[in-house]
């Protein structure tokens, strides 16, 4: 499958995962539904604005390759030689709905091939989104 358009961005800041849903009820009995992590909207929102206006209104067409890296700060004494706070299938969730909210994407769900590492380095994250022939 060859690439037919390609495009690298880089978002600043550290990395924050999707997180999982967390479901209750208040003491009057209404029923919510709300995001576990606090941040993962934050960086969305910051990510999704990012993106539009580096990107633009014209989305790339599915089928997708993504090839993302987030690059989180090294901590003074790292108890694993590789970042291990937050699962990667987690950020990168986070990661594929600011690129639909941000029109870099027609929908998410075009993503065929998806490739995610975390590493050390100053925070960020960097993202290749590649228009791939379909099957």
């Amino acid at each position: 499958m060859s690439p037919r358009r390609s495009v690298t961005y880089t978002i600043p800041g550290p990395p924050r995962p999707k997180g999982s849903r967390v479901a209750g009820v208040t003491k009057t009995g209404v029923r919510y539904n709300r995001e576990s992590n606090p941040r993962a909207s934050e960086w969305l929102k910051f990510a999704r604005q990012h993106l539009n206006q580096l990107h633009g209104d014209q989305p790339l067409q599915p089928p997708y390759r993504v090839t993302a890296t987030f690059f989180f700060d090294k901590p003074k004494k790292p108890s694993h030689p590789y970042p291990s706070r937050g699962d990667c299938d987690k950020y990168c969730r986070n990661l594929l709905d600011a690129a639909e909210q941000g029109k870099v994407l027609v929908n998410d769900s075009g993503v065929i091939e998806l490739s995610a590492v975390k590493r050390w380095g100053e925070p960020r994250t960097e993202v290749v989104i590649e228009e791939i022939d379909g099957y």
